[in-house]
Formats: structure tokens, sequence, C-alpha cells
């Protein structure tokens, strides 16, 4: 018996020896500032649980969906590792949203209204998919869409030669994987009008033009396709797809917009105020709704419940303090600039294309998070954590043992 085991552990360290010691992604081993700041802000979750939190239950239910943000970023770095995993996550993400854009459009269309296997009580008449509210359908689609221009943006096409030539390569892009993400991207665009979400829209399209305009600016080896796919996105999905599926209902709406019909704003002050009593420990994570009755003023409705403050800035500084408010904006900023640290420099079509999708999704989210709360939607900032970490992605990575390109 003892000759068995001391053979099998022989064996196992003779296996581990022959197993290959792959080094850690270069996407990861650059990018362990923002790591540390998110896991460093769970530590703080789990602080205020224990000694500041004013309702210690809510902070203790809102800490396994902190550690899953840190984890889903950490994991991100690690494990989007070549190129080709790479272009599977964002795929698997384009074609989530693909299918919740079609599921919404389809429901407003027919007139079936359907939500998530039950009849919608709220939000009829506009595109909500399996969400309960139109504004975190508008959210998946704006990070969706973002990525799709990406991908777009990393598979450029250059048409050389003669005519006979030339007609071969457009015919052969017809044929390809482009087109139906294009396609997809016009569903997204159309499910996005058809959400009616008044900041929604405008996140996108101030994004678009923003992120592209720094994309024309600053890419690398950019071809006169790039500019047209960015006009296009503009022309074509504002003017044809938008116009006909009822983009001047979303502007009907804004123009209809006034602060005496809405009370965000006054629950985004009550917000801060509560932000300004407890400044340095925060009333503790996730306890929003059990602290804001006491802040709420006498000029908001005093039968609703606010669940949430339709401010993430305000919510996120009430409930963590200004510590870890500060070291989440760093975090922002760290991804902003290797977002466009990767469209300036980086050789590579696709790298260029992920730069350009984090950067516009960043953007968009901090238009959208001034009126709404798509962070406190764990599928959406599930999938904003993991653009977030494919900015370490798009500037240093995809780390490949066997194919190094310099400068790539």
């Amino acid at each position: 018996m003892l000759l068995a085991l001391e053979f099998k552990s022989l064996s196992d360290t003779k296996v581990r020896r022959q197993l290959p010691q792959l080094p850690l992604p270069e996407a990861y081993r650059k990018s362990l500032l923002p790591i540390c700041i998110l896991w460093g802000i769970q530590a703080w979750a789990l602080v205020q649980w224990l000694l500041f939190s004013l309702n210690p239950f809510d902070s203790l239910l809102s800490l396994p969906k902190g550690l899953m943000y840190a984890g889903v970023f950490t994991l991100t770095l690690l494990m989007v590792n070549t190129t080709e995993r790479l272009a599977q996550v964002i795929w698997v993400v384009i074609l989530a949203a693909s299918f919740q854009a079609c599921y919404g459009s389809l429901m407003t269309l027919t007139g079936l209204e359907y939500g998530f296997f039950q009849e919608k009580e709220h939000y009829r008449n506009v595109a909500t998919g399996t969400y309960i509210n139109r504004n975190h359908l508008a959210g998946l689609l704006e990070l969706s869409i973002a990525l799709g221009v990406g991908m777009l943006l990393g598979q450029p096409t250059r048409y050389y030669g003669s005519f006979r030539q030339r007609l071969r390569q457009l015919i052969s892009v017809m044929l390809s994987s482009k087109i139906i993400l294009r396609l997809l991207l016009a569903v997204m665009v159309i499910a996005l009008v058809l959400t009616r979400s008044r900041m929604g829209n405008t996140a996108f399209f101030a994004s678009l033009m923003i992120a592209g305009a720094l994309a024309l600016l600053l890419m690398r080896n950019k071809t006169t396709a790039t500019t047209i796919l960015l006009t296009s996105l503009l022309v074509i999905d504002i003017a044809i797809v938008g116009t006909f599926f009822g983009v001047d209902k979303v502007a009907e709406r804004l123009q209809e917009t006034s602060t005496e019909g809405e009370s965000r704003d006054e629950v985004a002050r009550d917000t801060f105020a509560m932000f300004m009593e407890y400044p340095i420990t925060g009333v503790g994570a996730g306890n929003f709704t059990y602290v804001f009755p006491a802040f709420k003023g006498d000029d908001i409705l005093t039968r609703r419940i606010y669940n949430n403050a339709h401010n993430d800035y305000a919510q996120f500084a009430a409930e963590f303090g200004a510590p870890a408010t500060l070291a989440l904006g760093v975090l922002v900023l760290w991804v902003l600039w290797n977002g466009v640290s990767a469209m300036r420099k980086r050789n590579s079509p696709l790298h260029q294309g992920v730069g350009f999708a984090v950067v516009m999704s960043v953007i968009a989210y901090s238009i959208h998070s001034t009126v709404d709360f798509n962070l406190q939607i764990p599928a959406n900032a599930f999938i904003l954590t993991m653009i977030l970490a494919l900015a370490g992605v798009a500037r240093f990575g995809p780390y490949s043992p066997a194919k190094q390109h310099k400068g790539s």
C-alpha cells in the first residue's frame, strides 16, 4: 500500500513537471491597479457590513453581487487570452442582445405584449424584451451595439486591383459574417428606438458620434471603409431605420420632458443629501431602499417606494462613501485611457475595434447613468464589467504564447 502511494506521488510529480508553465497574460499583469480597486471596494463593503452599515442584512445580500463583478473583471483578463476567445465573447453578447431585440420588437409590433413568460403590466406599446423596464433593455443594447460596431471596425475591408477583383471582394464580404453582424446591428437599433427610452437613445447616438470622431482622429491604418461604416451607422440607422420605426416619438418624449413632470431630479437631490450625512463611510452597500425614506423631501410622492435613485453616481456615493467612489472613478479613467490608447497605438484592427467599443460603452453609460439605474441591474452591470476588463485586453492582449506579433 505504501509503495503504491509513493509510486502515485512520484507519477503526479512527473506529470506536473511535464505540464507547460504558462505565464500570466500581459493584459492581466498590466491591469493590477483596476483589479486591486475592484477587490478593494468589495473589502470595503465587507467592512461596512461588519461596522458601519445602517442595515447589515441588505449589505450582506449585496456583497455576493460585488464579488461577482470583481470576479468577472479578473476572469476576463485571465481567460480572454487569444483573439479567438475575444471574438467569441463579443459574439455571445451580441447574439444574446439580438435575441432580446427581436423578442422585444416582436412583442411591440404584434401587440402580444408579453415580457418574461407573462403578460406585461407596465411599459406596454414599447420594447422591453424580458426586462421589466424599457430603459434597461436600452442599456443592454447600448453596450451590445458598441461591441458590434467594434467588431465591424476590427474586420476592415480593403478593395484593390481591377474591377473584377473588387467585385469578387465585394461578393465575398456580402457572403461573410460581416453582413450578418451588420443586419443584427440594424435589428438592435430598431429595438432601441422601439424602447422609446429618451436617455437610452440620446446616450447611444451621442456616444457613437463622440467615439466615432475619436476613432477617425486616432485610429492607425484606418481605411475609407472605416469612415463609410461610421457614417452609415448614423445616416442609415437614424434617417431610415429610426424614421421608419418611430424615432420621432422618442424626440417628442424628449421635447415633452420637464422638471415639473419628473421626480428623478428631486430623488437625486435627496440621495446627495444622504451622501453628505455619511460622506466617508456611506450608509452601506445595498441600503438605499432602507435609508432613503428618512431623507425624502415633501415634494416627492409619499406613496411611491424608490428602490433606486435613478442616478447611479449619487446612489453609489451614498452607499459606499467618497473614498470608494473616487477609487471607482480612477478605474473608469484607466479604462478610458487604455481604450483610447488601443485605438491610437495598436496595429491590430480587432484590438482597435475593441478599444472603440470600450470607449463608446463608457461614454454611453456615463450619460445614461445620470438619470437611470442600469448599474443596479445585474445582467447589465455584468456585461459592462466585462467590457471594462476588455480595455486591458484591447491595449495589451490577447496573449498568445505560440504567436507573438511585435506592436500588434
